[in-house]
């Protein structure tokens, strides 16, 4: 008797079927929440080209010798982590993210999380430091060191603000996609720990 061929796509809306309703609701708020950083991954590179097309520049170009060679390390790293921040909601929200381990996703996803917090929160004490009368902030900067100028124009106040809370958004985006993740595909003990 002949044998009629399942496809993969029957299997996948078979199984999808055996799951409980509120296992398909926290993939699908898992997905959106990877979306969400995403999508703050793609506003925070279109900022970088708004200060880049507006004028802005960042201080630490001026430097040179120790300093300026630390800044192109620390720059290397940026742009490691950007790659990272880029497709790592991708990988969160899409199936082939499932290849990549569980834990590895979810170290990256909580690092994001408190780096890009960290550095928000950071940035926005030290400004309102400096506002309220300490003339070097938190960082033993004064204005002139961190914004390049003594007497930053209204825009660049504005988007040094603008650049700390979207830090801060940054940093919740990643900690909603983490946490939403780590509900949505809870670990599976018996894959993990198998019995002896």
């Amino acid at each position: 008797m002949p044998q009629t061929p399942v496809h993969t796509s029957q299997l996948t809306e078979f199984a999808s079927s055996l799951q409980p309703e509120h296992a398909k609701d926290g993939v699908g708020v898992s997905r959106r929440a990877a979306y969400a950083a995403f999508g703050w991954v793609l506003a925070f590179l279109a900022w970088h080209v708004v200060w880049a097309v507006t004028g802005l520049r960042f201080p630490h170009h001026d430097w040179s010798g120790a300093a300026r060679m630390l800044m192109w390390g620390f720059d290397a790293v940026i742009y490691v982590m950007v790659a990272v921040g880029i497709v790592l909601p991708l990988a969160l929200a899409r199936p082939w993210g499932r290849r990549v381990p569980r834990w590895m996703l979810l170290w990256a996803a909580w690092a994001g999380c408190a780096l890009l917090g960290a550095r928000g929160i950071a940035g926005a004490a030290d400004d309102v430091a400096r506002a309220i009368g300490f003339s070097r902030g938190l960082t033993g900067m004064t204005t002139a060191q961190a914004m390049g100028t003594g007497h930053p124009s209204a825009w660049l106040s504005f988007a040094s603000t603008a650049t700390e809370v979207l830090f801060v958004a940054g940093g919740l985006m990643f900690g909603l996609a983490a946490l939403t993740y780590q509900r949505a595909f809870p670990r599976r003990r018996s894959a993990e720990h198998p019995t002896r």
